[in-house]
């Protein structure tokens, strides 16, 4: 019998099969990571200090969440290895939350039961749930970014970086400074149907207005069992857009990219940028190099493969980034993801608290409370892995005050932008 013809519907459903199958097989490889993990182990004696790991290790987000926390707590191991905090060491407990709230409601109060003195969630959209228990429980709480609903007084939460809609004003600030065109340039966003999304537009329509770019509104796409985009993107398209931003992660955004690819937007005149840390190795290498050509993405840190950031500036500390994912993963410089030294430099920041904390109150006297204030007290500290020092406060709750930016270019991102400063909070009235 002869072979049996696809038709283009039945193709395409096809290609959605194998790319689903691709990011499936990326999942397995993330879970299989996570075997060499210490076990969770509740309480801890009077000599060692507990920091509490809500980690997403599986789940809608676990190719990019399984990197970022598997760096943390392998800088926890270093940081051991090399006689620990003031000779006393870090116990990391940790638990998989699969991005889900109540899992992080539930290992909050676990991680208070064992005497934790901060917790770190990457998932800041479920993360947002427990931040009333923060200030209730004095434990404070490092996320990935901080909002206005995640304010407490005083705060009792720190984001890596600013507000959502600080990160998209941003980068529609930097396409209106490189424009070109006598006409002012068009921006549209694609986000995925959580929090996030919804907060990364509050104030932009307004901010375009007030810097001179055309916004032409939004699309929101699944985060779960995200197959196709293709009407999302081809109505945001039918507004001939300039520039879109993407606020998606994991599956969803190699979904949202194969899609871009397959109906050929960029060819369309319109260019993708997205959101911090996203378009990562291994979204490139499972939505693939054709694909990812030409797509923008945002950084706070550089990748684990650099030494320097575009422009000279040195991150001295990268060499112990590979040097440890050498020593305890088996990971080549190229096999590292760009997530994992981001968990570094939180591990780092997080460390630094808690030094200062002991040497004011203590081991006998170490609390939430006295780490709370001690983040709040850290000011112009250098990481080793980030372009600038590092000062935190209630009026400056985040760790990241600039943005770089990567091009995709034959499936790999390279700096295409050196550290430029992001759009402050009070310049959109966001009040952090």
């Amino acid at each position: 019998m002869g072979a049996k013809i696809m038709k283009g519907g039945e193709m395409h459903k096809g290609l959605k099969r194998i790319g689903l199958g691709l990011v499936a097989v990326g999942l397995s490889i993330v879970l299989l990571l996570t075997a060499a993990l210490p076990v969770c182990e509740a309480g801890a004696d009077k000599r060692e200090i507990v920091v509490g790991f809500r980690t997403g290790f599986t789940g809608p987000l676990a190719d990019a969440l399984a990197p970022f926390c598997i760096g943390g707590l392998d800088y926890v191991k270093w940081c051991n290895d090399h006689g620990g905090i003031n000779g006393i060491p870090v116990k990391a407990m940790w638990e998989d939350n699969h991005s889900e709230v109540v899992k992080e409601i539930s290992s909050h109060k676990r991680f208070v039961a064992a005497g934790a003195v901060v917790e770190i969630s990457y998932a800041s959209g479920s993360a947002s749930a427990t931040w009333p228990l923060q200030r209730r429980d004095e434990i404070p709480l490092f996320s990935n970014e901080i909002d206005e609903g995640m304010r407490t007084e005083p705060h009792w939460v720190v984001g890596s970086v600013s507000s959502w809609q600080c990160h998209h004003a941003t980068i529609i600030k930097w396409v209106k400074e490189n424009w070109t065109e006598e006409r002012p340039p068009r921006c549209g966003f694609v986000g995925i149907n959580q929090p996030i999304s919804y907060t990364a537009i509050e104030g932009i329509p307004e901010f375009c207005d007030r810097i001179g770019v055309e916004w032409v509104g939004y699309d929101i796409v699944p985060l779960f069992g995200c197959i196709d985009t293709s009407t999302e993107l081809l109505r945001l398209a039918a507004k001939k857009p300039d520039w879109v931003y993407v606020v998606c992660y994991a599956a969803t955004l190699v979904t949202v990219i194969k899609d871009v690819h397959r109906l050929e937007l960029q060819q369309k005149g319109i260019k993708f940028c997205s959101t911090p840390q996203s378009t990562d190795r291994i979204v490139i290498n499972t939505a693939g190099a054709a694909a990812t050509e030409g797509w923008y993405t945002v950084r706070a840190a550089a990748s684990p493969w650099e030494d320097e950031y575009l422009g000279g500036i040195k991150c001295p500390r990268m060499a112990e980034v590979r040097e440890a994912a050498k020593k305890y993963r088996g990971w080549e410089p190229e096999e590292i993801t760009e997530w994992y030294p981001c968990g570094w430099f939180v591990q780092i920041i997080i460390h630094e608290a808690i030094r200062m904390a002991l040497e004011k109150v203590g081991i006998e006297n170490l609390t939430g409370r006295a780490v709370r204030d001690a983040i709040f007290s850290i000011k112009d500290f250098d990481t080793g892995l980030l372009p600038f020092p590092v000062t935190i406060s209630e009026e400056r709750p985040y760790m990241v005050d600039y943005f770089l930016i990567y091009l995709v270019q034959q499936g790999k991102a390279v700096p295409a932008v050196a550290p430029f400063p992001v759009v402050l909070p009070a310049e959109l009235g966001v009040r952090l």
